[in-house]
């Protein structure tokens, strides 16, 4: 293997990539490098990018999202394994990507789609809209991330480093401290048997693996079975956040039911935040800080900075707190 496919292997890695996800992209980045005949990705430009997706199409019959995934691959390649993404590549994947306005829900759309969803689901969509993090940025979060009083979110990586804070809206946290509360419970009874153990990042584990234990390092959303929220785990089993996966099918679902004839995931409901942020004067620069993809000159929110944040909709229904 190339020192590039070395380097984007170790950065998927400490990035928390799945197998799965890594193997794939691992898999197109090699066959890109062999195709142009060179292990150095810096030799290459978009004549050789151009041959290899003219051969994916012509000689290997790949469709289009074959070809992105290709595409999203070598970008990773650059990205991880030279350390920068060179303009050519940047142009060639806005080329293909098709022009079309932003997939966004209104207000009212959100209260509805917040009226078909319950419990843990109601409380991941509710966060993504009201504070603008991430889908998987919301599954990682642990009881030591929220602070009930001070009305903020502490959002870290895969590693455990702080990303950013979020500031918490009033109308999330009567159900997001229900949800504590019942999770208090559950652990403790866990404890009690032996269990009660969460996984923790690779460093951790095996510096401090007591930790597993600590109430501040259980998972705001652990991961169950469908429908058994609350179910035991085996004796020894850490246990993980849920699929991000597993809440986009359930948003998905949601919309469907609530009369909203396009598709929504977790994703949407962060852009949905951003343009109803602008819509109500909050500069686009402090947008981008509260999203936490704002350029390095701009520093990452603190608890410091001027809480900014989304109410919930006034549609939204007591049904949405019931499975706490």
């Amino acid at each position: 293997m190339s020192a590039s496919l070395e380097r984007m292997r170790d950065a998927m890695r400490r990035d928390g990539v799945d197998d799965k996800a890594a193997r794939r992209n691992l898999f197109w980045a090699r066959a890109f490098l062999e195709h142009a005949g060179s292990d150095e990705p810096d030799r290459l430009g978009r004549r050789d990018l151009d041959r290899f997706l003219a051969h994916l199409a012509n000689d290997r019959y790949a469709g289009r999202p074959a070809q992105d995934r290709a595409l999203n691959a070598i970008r990773l390649l650059y990205r991880r394994g030279v350390g920068r993404v060179p303009a050519w590549l940047q142009i060639v994947i806005d080329e293909r990507r098709p022009v079309q306005g932003p997939n966004i829900v209104s207000r009212d759309e959100v209260g509805r789609l917040l009226a078909q969803l319950h419990g843990a689901h109601w409380l991941a969509a509710a966060l993504v809209y009201s504070t603008g993090i991430r889908l998987i940025e919301c599954v990682r979060l642990r009881i030591r991330d929220i602070d009930l009083g001070e009305r903020t979110l502490q959002i870290r990586d895969a590693r455990d480093a702080v990303l950013r804070d979020a500031a918490l809206p009033e109308s999330i946290l009567a159900p997001l401290e229900q949800r504590i509360e019942g999770l208090r419970r559950r652990h403790i009874r866990e404890v009690g048997d032996g269990r009660g153990r969460a996984s923790l990042p690779p460093d951790i584990a095996e510096e401090r693996p007591e930790l597993a234990r600590k109430w501040g390092w259980q998972y705001l959303f652990p991961q169950r079975r469908e429908g058994e929220e609350f179910r035991p785990v085996p004796d020894g089993e850490p246990v993980h956040h849920v699929e991000p996966a597993q809440m986009h099918r359930h948003i998905e679902q949601a919309a469907q039911a609530a009369g909203i004839h396009r598709r929504v995931t977790g994703h949407v409901l962060r852009n949905s935040y951003a343009i109803h942020l602008i819509q109500q004067g909050v500069p686009v620069r402090r947008v981008e800080q509260l999203l936490g993809t704002a350029p390095d000159d701009l520093p990452a929110c603190t608890r410091d900075d001027p809480p900014v944040c989304l109410e919930l909709p006034a549609a939204r229904t007591a049904n949405g707190l019931s499975a706490f």
